[in-house]
């Protein structure tokens, strides 16, 4: 492909329209138009955004949706799968009282890391179901903790003194062994509700004091303060019917603890017929809180949902409209990823760029350079995706030609980059050293040293850096 240059032109008038907002000619003999080397249709598979599969759903007990998964089949064909989501029980770890097996964890992380694969994971205390009596340990109940038997299980009583007593000292040595973990997407608040998803449906029904839910969220931010977090929407929507007051209250509570927010089994048919288009209760709330962490969806059962509710799935335009109002980064189903991904292929792929961030870089503008340490570029960054980076990442340039090679990075934060917003950004080049002559000129995004994909064509990129441009340097 050949590389955009930086000799000045007279652009004919419908040239210059096009051009538009992007340069001034009469002002900006430097501009380089990247438009026409953008790449919105190539999978760019990037760190901490994407699809998760719900490879532990609904406690380890439960196989279902990783039972039929073909030893050595690690799925690198689904487009932008990022994490396993480790739905697991309390009780799966806690078998005896003070006795704690990872294993079953470790086991899971330990055979997909390799493969690329991080992993996200919520803590539940009652499931539902009437194949899983215990979701919390049955010691927690026999050292005196209320429980109901809901003919769904065993469910606690979610504010007893003994049951948080307990589930404290599960919560110190859940955060010892995992906060922090590279590996670890996010955490989710789990230890209230029905699968943990803050609402007491097949449980006693009751809504809990607010204070019981704040201290469940308080629970994970004291143990996990260096992993992103995230509440249910019904630890928020839930409180409706004691009035907005304690909505608006949970919401305030959550975004002061620095919460994102989960909502889960979209296209559930309920929420179809009452709801919008886009099937959610709060998507306000996801407008607020994802300015904190990322906004997670996940959908009903696959097997649920179609084909018995086609008209609320709509070929997957639902989802699209609940990823785009959320400000999603992470979607995730509950099904057989192999059926999933036959079935609904290109919606797979459509959402896969989208999710999370997703960088473009219409223009740049880069003047004649000298090797001091005074020179100038600059670059338009956009990001076109649903939702924004949490992590640091890093925006360099590289000058590279036959007489050296320089990078300098512009100090520029890209978490402030919200979803659809563009930035015109100044980065100083300190050229000392370089000698004089022609010089590439190429931009990259990095976390540490491991690469961020731009959406700027595949031959253009060598090392993580886009050739964007060619300069020359001379001496002072």
């Amino acid at each position: 492909m050949k590389l955009p240059n930086l000799v000045p032109q007279t652009f004919p008038m419908e040239d210059q329209i096009m051009r538009g907002m992007y340069d001034d000619i009469g002002t900006d003999p430097y501009f380089v138009d990247l438009r026409p080397v953008a790449d919105d249709k190539s999978i760019l598979k990037n760190p901490h955004k994407g699809w998760f599969w719900h490879f532990v759903d609904n406690g380890m007990r439960r196989g279902q949706y990783r039972d039929r998964q073909a030893p050595g089949d690690y799925m690198e064909d689904f487009p932008c799968l990022n994490h396993l989501y480790l739905r697991f029980d309390w009780a799966d770890i806690e078998r005896e009282k003070g006795v704690y097996d990872w294993s079953p964890l470790d086991r899971i992380m330990e055979e997909w890391g390799p493969h690329g694969y991080t992993f996200s994971m919520r803590a539940c205390c009652f499931e539902g179901d009437q194949n899983v009596d215990f979701a919390t340990p049955r010691y927690v109940f026999e050292d005196g903790a209320r429980c109901y038997d809901t003919g769904w299980g065993i469910q606690p009583d979610y504010g007893d003194p003994i049951f948080l007593e307990r589930l404290e000292a599960f919560m110190e040595q859940f955060g010892r062994r995992y906060n922090g973990d590279k590996r670890l997407e996010l955490v989710d608040v789990g230890t209230y509700g029905t699968w943990g998803e803050g609402h007491t449906v097949q449980g006693d029904g009751v809504i809990y004091p607010m204070d019981v839910v704040k201290k469940h969220l308080d629970l994970h931010a004291k143990y996990f303060p260096d992993t992103l977090l995230l509440c249910n929407d019904d630890h928020i929507i839930g409180r409706m019917a004691h009035g907005a007051g304690e909505v608006n209250e949970m919401l305030r509570f959550a975004d002061a603890r620095g919460f994102g927010v989960q909502d889960d089994s979209i296209c559930c048919d309920g929420y179809s017929v009452d709801m919008g288009y886009d099937t959610m209760r709060a998507n306000w709330a996801f407008q607020r809180l994802y300015k904190n962490a990322p906004s997670t969806i996940e959908f009903a059962h696959y097997t649920y949902i179609r084909p018995e509710f086609d008209r609320f799935y709509r070929n997957g335009y639902t989802i699209i409209e609940c990823l785009k109002n959320s400000r999603a980064t992470f979607a995730g189903f509950h099904g057989y990823p192999r059926v999933w991904l036959k079935n609904e292929h290109y919606l797979a792929d459509y959402c896969a760029n989208r999710l999370g961030y997703w960088y473009f870089v219409p223009s740049v503008s880069v003047p004649p350079m000298q090797n001091s340490a005074h020179n100038v570029m600059s670059l338009r960054l956009e990001n076109r995706g649903w939702g924004k980076a949490y992590h640091k990442y890093d925006l360099k340039v590289r000058l590279s030609g036959a007489n050296g090679q320089k990078v300098c990075a512009s100090d520029f934060d890209l978490r402030l980059l919200g979803p659809d917003e563009g930035q015109d950004i100044r980065v100083p080049l300190d050229l000392r050293g370089l000698g004089a002559g022609e010089y590439e000129v190429s931009v990259g995004v990095f976390e540490g040293e491991k690469p961020v994909k731009l959406a700027i064509k595949a031959e253009l990129e060598k090392d993580g850096f886009y050739t964007v441009a060619k300069t020359v340097v001379s001496g002072v």
